[in-house]
């Protein structure tokens, strides 16, 4: 995903999710891919995962 111009990560609960609407409304959807025996991350470590690659991919600038 190209984080290098305006964006907006929208997470959603661990539970449900996003929303039908937040969902037909999206641009894209990321998955994170996972190596291993685990199947999910929770929604901290994936939002920490995304906003680390949007600061990289800008450089380390926000």
């Amino acid at each position: 995903m190209n984080f290098s111009g305006p964006s907006a990560i929208v997470m959603g609960t661990e539970a449900t999710g996003l929303s039908d609407e937040w969902l037909a409304a999206a641009d894209a959807q990321i998955k994170i891919p996972m190596a291993g025996y685990i199947d999910s991350l929770n929604v901290s470590t994936c939002t920490a995962i995304m906003t680390f690659e949007a600061v990289r991919q800008r450089g380390g600038q926000i």
